[in-house]
């Protein structure tokens, strides 16, 4: 069954860090640094929402055009964080996992997937709705995003599919794992607090991570978001 369980509210100084979080009609109950983990996932008091029917680039993932590389991933992660910087987010999506969901998130009733694909910073997946469809039609067309040069489909990037050239990078894992004084994994990812100044012991098992599906799979979690 399909129904709301998040309903974010992001006020003007959201610019700023600020993100309040509502269930319902209920009042805020907390604020949230940003919640953007890469350019199709949002973290909301823990937990991970994908937005569902697209597949956005990995935080490392580069893309080229006419021969140079971009950090497309990285520029998807700040095209959704500008979606969701001044207005009303609410997410619809299946309450069945405690950590993790897939589901259909908004902005002032805009689809936050549908816009992405329509920017050029993510591609559908094959369940993906008609509206899905049109937007990549188009962006592609237009050579919007990663569609004005090469690149290597996410799925393909994750499973270590490289364009020549972006291999022979070593800045392209991004993903700082950590392990705290309670031997908790928590792993950084770029726009988080504190991200510059952390620094990977690999003695103590902490590591870099491409994606953040590579870093939870491998028991990290997110960077628990600021609160006040």
């Amino acid at each position: 069954m399909i129904r709301p369980i998040f309903k974010l509210l992001l006020p003007i100084f959201v610019a700023a860090g600020g993100l309040s979080i509502s269930y319902g009609q209920a009042e805020p109950r907390a604020q949230e640094a940003n919640p953007v983990i890469d350019g199709d996932t949002l973290v909301i008091e823990g937990r991970l929402v994908q937005l569902a029917g697209i597949d956005a680039p990995e935080l490392g993932q580069r893309c080229f055009n006419q021969g140079k590389s971009w950090r497309c991933g990285l520029e998807a992660a700040l095209a959704l964080r500008k979606l969701i910087a001044f207005g009303e987010v609410v997410c619809e999506t299946d309450e069945a996992e405690p950590r993790t969901a897939k589901g259909r998130c908004s902005v002032d009733d805009k689809d936050l997937a549908v816009a992405l694909v329509q920017q050029g910073y993510a591609i559908v997946l094959p369940e993906a709705t008609a509206p899905l469809q049109t937007a990549q039609n188009n962006a592609q067309e237009a050579k919007f995003g990663i569609w004005r040069g090469d690149f290597v489909a996410p799925a393909s990037w994750r499973d270590g599919v490289r364009l020549p050239g972006e291999a022979e990078d070593p800045q392209y894992c991004v993903i700082k794992g950590t392990i705290n004084d309670k031997d908790q994994r928590v792993f950084y990812v770029p726009s988080d607090e504190g991200y510059d100044a952390i620094v990977i012991d690999p003695s103590r098992g902490e590591r870099m991570f491409c994606s953040d599906d590579q870093a939870i799979l491998r028991g990290w979690r997110p960077f628990p978001k600021a609160k006040s």
